[in-house]
């Protein structure tokens, strides 16, 4: 059963999400307070649409008790905060570092213990370090050293502020960390009014082309989008960022959720959903079909996956109403919707992916008992030969979805030589990407992921259970490395990050008694 928390007593109580007047409404009811109602989305058509991509899965029942569940799936992506310090003092902070009131910042051994501990597991998750800012910490380049040493990819969510010092940013470009910089938008006054001052922003211009400068090549940013200040913006940042598109690789949109006390802050801005954000991007391309689809879809896809060898996506078999996603595409001028390339929609593309799947698992199963398969796989030859099955199915897919008319340059037999221009030039060996730069009008892909607001109002255990992204920690209490899904984490961070910094605390006031005179 499908819970939220009562909006009024705050009450884990039975919720189910409802069309109603073209949005769609969380219903809860509370046995005490009656029923009463939350919107988490302004589209009912988008939101539904997103959940008709949705494979079956089965519920076990959450009562967020997420410190002492047992029934938590592995994550994809781990989420360790290092520190909660920070360099700026952002009104709209999510994290409200600065009321917490105490210092969370353990020593090295503490992290050891947690990447240790995923570095067994099988695929390894990729660590992303968060804060506070995790820039301050003096020691994170040996926090990304242990995670890489461990076989953890890393990646670090930044303000950026220090990256607009060239020697700092180079180091963290050495140390192959994905960066991920927080950046909403191009107008001074944003900044000045959510962040606190204007003067963010020529920081984080600099730490852009420090970035340029020193090759960085995997790179993404977060923008938190809020009605009334930058909601308006997203034609500037789009060209911002293809003017961009040799390191920028993505960009994560987040809906501003209202965590502060009113009495620090006076804004209260108007309540924006996933499907608002998704809306925003479609008005930058009228008249053609900008059609989310849910971030964890390829959890449906888990044979093409293995025989394509895919790493698995951070957002994999996650809820189809959480993270949604959409690709643009640089046509060398600017970004243009992928569906420009496809002759129906991206929603189309993954059903023809999920027949793809089905006839694929059916040929896996067929070699595995037939004689032929059997054969196959005593000469070793059996895993090969599904893998190539799997391209050629891809192949096939795409031939049927793509316009390939639309993805070369020129015009009549013009396309027919870029063509075979195109062959020759990956034949002999030239890069994929200067020959699609040369030959084609599809360039630099740039993925567009739409995050769920981490508001408590809209918190939905069937959501939480799905999620296969966690906040970890290591609990002094029982020395076990415990995660919380990403959304349930605001609703215990606070209490676990005190235990832990009380522990270290004692911890060396101990061994300080003890040590001798």
């Amino acid at each position: 059963m499908n819970k939220a928390f009562c909006n009024s007593c705050g009450s884990l109580v039975p919720a189910q999400p409802r069309e109603r007047d073209g949005k769609v409404i969380l219903e809860k009811d509370c046995p005490q307070c009656g029923r009463n109602d939350t919107v988490i989305s302004s589209d009912a058509r988008r939101y539904m649409g997103k959940r008709a991509l949705d494979s079956p899965f089965s519920y076990s029942g959450c009562s967020l008790d997420c410190l002492s569940c047992q029934h938590r799936k592995q994550p994809t992506f781990v989420f360790m905060d290092i520190t909660n310090r920070c360099n700026q003092n952002c009104p709209i902070c999510i994290n409200n570092t600065p009321s917490m009131g105490f210092l969370f910042e353990p020593p090295l051994e503490y992290f050891d213990k947690i990447l240790r501990h995923f570095s067994h597991y099988d695929p390894p998750p990729a660590v992303q370090l968060f804060g506070g800012e995790p820039t301050v910490r003096a020691d994170m380049f040996e926090i990304i050293r242990m995670a890489r040493s461990y076989g953890l990819p890393t990646r670090v969510v930044t303000n950026g502020l220090k990256l607009a010092d060239r020697d700092y940013c180079r180091r963290l470009v050495e140390s192959r960390a994905t960066i991920l910089i927080a950046y909403d938008g191009c107008n001074p006054e944003t900044y000045r009014v959510l962040r606190g001052s204007e003067r963010l922003l020529e920081l984080k211009h600099r730490a852009f082309e420090n970035l340029r400068e020193f090759g960085a090549a995997k790179v993404a940013i977060m923008t938190c989008l809020a009605k009334g200040f930058n909601d308006r913006e997203m034609p500037s940042l789009l060209g911002f960022l293809h003017g961009r598109r040799s390191f920028v690789r993505g960009v994560y949109f987040l809906p501003l959720a209202q965590t502060w006390d009113l009495s620090e802050f006076n804004l209260k801005p108007e309540r924006m959903s996933t499907e608002d954000i998704e809306l925003m991007l479609a008005e930058c391309f009228a008249g053609e079909e900008i059609d989310f689809v849910p971030a964890g879809v390829l959890g449906s896809l888990p044979t093409l996956m293995k025989y394509l060898r895919v790493k698995r996506p951070p957002f994999m078999g996650a809820h189809p109403n959480c993270e949604s996603l959409y690709l643009l595409v640089s046509d060398g001028e600017r970004y243009v919707p992928v569906s420009r390339y496809l002759k129906g929609s991206l929603s189309e593309l993954v059903r023809a992916l999920f027949g793809v799947e089905e006839r694929l698992a059916r040929r896996v199963a067929r070699a595995q008992r037939s004689v032929p398969g059997r054969l196959l796989g005593a000469v070793g030859l059996r895993e090969n030969y599904l893998a190539l099955s799997a391209w050629l199915s891809v192949a096939r897919a795409l031939q049927r979805q793509a316009r390939l008319s639309h993805v070369l340059k020129g015009r009549g037999i013009g396309k027919a030589w870029h063509a075979l221009c195109a062959l020759a030039g990956l034949l002999v060996g030239r890069s994929t990407r200067k020959v699609l730069e040369r030959h084609s009008r599809f360039h630099e892909v740039l993925q567009i992921i739409v995050l769920p607001f981490e508001d408590h109002s809209v918190l939905e255990t069937e959501r939480l259970e799905r999620c296969p992204n966690a906040f970890v920690f290591w609990d002094p209490a029982n020395d076990r490395v415990k995660s919380v899904p990403t959304c349930a984490w605001p609703e215990h961070k606070a209490a676990v990050l005190k235990a832990i910094s009380n522990y270290y605390g004692t911890a060396a006031a101990a061994r300080t008694t003890a040590a001798p005179a």
